[in-house]
């Protein structure tokens, strides 16, 4: 059975430990925003990689085998980031939240 760590405390402690997990949950949140602005940024310029056949430089026949060979995505996931980079480009609304990290 789990015992919650602020079972235990003084309600000054309580408090403290409170305003910890606050903080924890802010910073979180916080940092899931960039995460996901960085990744929308990804796939904006993975679209523009793929539009231009980048692929094609090293001799390879799809930007999900480049994102395998050069970042390191299984190919499922690379298909599917290749699969999202180009739906981001039909919804501009869509790229528009996640690029400000707000989706």
């Amino acid at each position: 059975m789990f015992v919650s760590p602020a079972s235990t405390l003084s309600p000054a402690e309580r408090d403290q430990h409170l305003d910890r997990l606050t903080r924890l949950e802010d910073e979180l949140t916080t940092l899931t925003g960039h995460i996901n602005a960085a990744t929308a940024r990804f796939l904006i310029i993975l679209a523009e990689f793929d539009r231009l056949e980048g692929c094609k430089a090293h001799g390879l026949t799809s930007t999900a085998h480049w994102l395998h060979w050069r970042c390191g995505f299984g190919l499922n996931a690379a298909r599917e980031k290749v699969r999202v980079a180009r739906a981001l480009v039909e919804l501009p609304q869509i790229r528009a939240c996640f690029e400000t990290g707000s989706l």
